[in-house]
């Protein structure tokens, strides 16, 4: 069984960018465009690790974060902020106040983006083993 990356963004096109990167890893990659789309499939079933972006209307990543941290199920899943636009202290210091595992800068590098979900994955298939 292949392990799940969640990846939340409300542009379309980042979200195909993102799917696009982590194609050659072997895991299924589920989409979601807002916070509360994440939420529904963190309801549905666990992920490996959560890619999330932090602005977004409704629900940001912040408070998206804060309710994946607030649920047993999820408290322990790893979540990558992405982002484009807070690049200051104070937004990555609130972020791993979050529990983040880190905070990536638009445009990403894929090397960079491919090897740190790679490492969740690997993570995510030894515990299910």
């Amino acid at each position: 069984m292949r392990p799940p990356i969640l990846i939340v963004d409300d542009n379309h096109n980042n979200l195909k960018s993102m799917e696009a990167l982590l194609r050659p890893l072997d895991a299924e990659v589920v989409l979601a465009s807002s916070g509360t789309q994440a939420l529904r499939e963190l309801l549905r079933r666990d992920f490996a690790v959560v890619l999330l972006d932090v602005q977004m209307p409704e629900l940001d990543g912040y408070e998206t974060a804060r309710l994946i941290r607030s649920r047993d199920r999820s408290s322990s899943t790893p979540i990558i902020f992405v982002t484009a636009h807070h690049r200051n202290e104070k937004s990555v210091l609130q972020a791993y106040a979050l529990g983040a595992v880190d905070f990536l800068f638009k445009p990403l590098a894929p090397e960079i983006l491919t090897s740190k979900v790679a490492v969740f994955l690997d993570l995510h298939q030894k515990t299910v083993e």
